[in-house]
């Protein structure tokens, strides 16, 4: 009989242990940063054929304790998304229970530039009713860090993270619950685990490898903006045409050519006269050289008499002002006469940006021969409709797209609007706009760019940075951050643009974390294969 008892003894306590091990869970995700996850409040209602089953997590800068590696449902982490001013915070939290041991791991990225975090340590603070416990966390790699918590009393709190970047200690903090005791069931409100078509996963580790930027839509002003097509030519000042001295036959100078850099006071051309003696070089040489020996003569005589004032002050004068132009017209001619021709030297240090005339062409004094650039300012010029009149009235920035994309506000560009047309130009209901850059990296006089005129207007729009978007089949998208690796590619329909921001009219809302540094990788990840399932685990 005592047996008996000690058999029923031992079915029911294992009964009742089996019973305890059954659970449900019904996990309720939401998107939104830094939720409090509640871990309180259990309900067990497993179906009869329901298994326990365990998450194996392969981390590749870490291995979890038992616990944390193969964890069952009802120790299903909670997934933890904050920002801070210079930080973003996605950390897995295991189960918290006050008295029980638990563990945070976590991708820290500095919004800077988006890159991993990487000093040696960070710090965690657990505050639970105005208790507070810290914790050290060593980094694993750059960028992930990992420590045990213990909570030692149950209630809503905060985990805050704390780190020193470049000597300026900088926080991030969100909110969690922690349970007291007892039974348990998990109610997080944290990050929703919607698995569809338009879901994309991309990991910290490949995010922080290419350029990526999230940031919150916000609603702001967009500008009234005026399109137009812009040529670019050299500021005038910074070109110049040589033209023939006297008339004669065009000799090139060595290796003259279109694009070619010259020297100032380097030779470019030689104008040989032959024997018409009304333009003959030489003759010319030679009246210069007699006329300017004649005035020196005058000017060194006349010199010495205006002194007992045998000659007026007036007569010495005139002497010496036609003495002086004899002697720069011989000194320039003595310069450029050389062997019978007449050479022709660049005024500036720049280069040769066209040739008017061949070698061996006769020309007669006065003929373009050549254009000479340097480096300088750029003109843009470019004409709009006149119906654009009442908006550029108020013209106050414009935005310079490249043909390889690149886009300049006036500010990068170092430019100014030099004139706003206030008439139709040429009975073609055009308006002429002029503005004037220093610093278009690449551009040269001769390229078209697109120009975006820039006017002050009123109201809030939703505007995103134009690199937020992709282009599929005519149609755009954005891709919205569900969490800091997993995203939502989300139709959206586009308003105006100014040439570096573009309004949606529709697809986001304000609040909501969008990428607009890398969404076309995102694009290129989304069709090479299925969506990992366990992408909402910090790996």
């Amino acid at each position: 009989m005592k047996n008996i008892y000690i058999f029923l003894f031992a079915f029911t306590l294992s009964m009742t242990l089996t019973n305890c091990g059954e659970h449900s869970h019904g996990h309720n995700h939401s998107h939104e940063e830094g939720h409090a996850h509640e871990a309180c409040s259990h309900d067990h209602s497993h179906a009869a054929d329901a298994h326990e089953h365990k998450h194996e997590h392969t981390h590749d800068t870490h291995n979890h304790t038992a616990s944390e590696a193969a964890h069952s449902h009802d120790e299903e982490p909670i997934m933890l998304t904050a920002y801070g001013e210079t930080l973003e915070l996605f950390a897995e939290v295991g189960k918290l229970q006050a008295g029980e041991e638990s563990f945070i791991l976590a991708h820290l990225t500095t919004l800077s530039n988006f890159k991993p975090l990487d000093i040696p340590e960070v710090t965690f603070t657990l505050t639970v009713n105005g208790t507070a416990s810290e914790y050290t966390a060593a980094r694993q790699k750059p960028g992930v860090y990992r420590c045990h918590i213990k909570p030692t009393k149950g209630g809503k709190g905060t985990i805050t993270c704390k780190a020193t970047i470049n000597g300026t200690p900088t926080t991030v903090a969100t909110p969690v619950s922690v349970c007291s005791g007892g039974h348990h069931h998990h109610e997080h409100e944290g990050d929703n685990h919607e698995h569809g078509t338009n879901m994309v996963t991309f990991p910290k580790e490949q995010s922080w490898k290419i350029d990526f930027a999230t940031a919150a839509v916000e609603n702001r002003t967009i500008n009234n903006v005026v399109k137009g097509v812009g040529k670019v030519s050299n500021a005038p000042e910074n070109v110049t045409t040589l033209v023939a001295a006297t008339n004669g036959k065009v000799f090139y100078g060595n290796s003259v050519a279109v694009g070619r850099n010259v020297k100032a006071g380097e030779s470019l051309f030689a104008l040989e006269t032959g024997d018409v003696t009304d333009s003959n070089a030489a003759i010319k040489y030679a009246e210069a050289e007699s006329r300017y020996n004649y005035t020196k003569a005058e000017y060194e005589r006349k010199a010495e008499l205006v002194k007992s004032k045998v000659v007026s002050l007036s007569d010495f004068q005139a002497t010496e002002a036609d003495y002086l132009q004899a002697k720069a017209v011989y000194e320039n001619l003595k310069k450029n006469f050389n062997g019978g021709k007449m050479l022709l030297k660049s005024p500036v240090t720049g280069y040769i940006s066209d040739i008017a005339v061949e070698a061996g062409d006769y020309v007669t004094e006065g003929t373009p021969l050549a254009t000479l650039q340097r480096d300088g300012e750029l003109k843009l010029f470019c004409e709009v409709s006149v119906r654009h009149a009442a908006a550029l009235r108020n013209l106050n920035d414009v935005n310079i797209e490249l043909n390889d994309g690149r886009c300049y506000s006036l500010a990068e560009a170092e430019g100014r609007i030099v004139g706003v047309g206030r008439a139709i130009q040429n009975d073609c209901n055009m308006i002429p706009v002029t503005i004037m850059v220093k610093n278009l990296d690449g551009v040269v006089p001769g390229n078209i760019v697109n120009m975006y005129m820039i006017s002050p207007a009123d109201g809030m729009n939703i505007v995103v940075p134009r690199t937020a978007l992709v282009e599929e089949m005519g149609r755009f998208f954005v891709f919205v951050q569900h969490t800091p690796v997993m995203f939502e590619k989300r139709p959206v329909i586009i308003g105006v643009s100014d040439g570096k921001n573009i309004q949606l009219l529709n697809g986001v809302k304000p609040g909501e974390r969008i990428v607009t540094t890398g969404a076309i990788s995102l694009k290129l990840a989304q069709g090479t294969g299925a969506l990992d399932p366990h992408a909402g685990h910090v790996h």
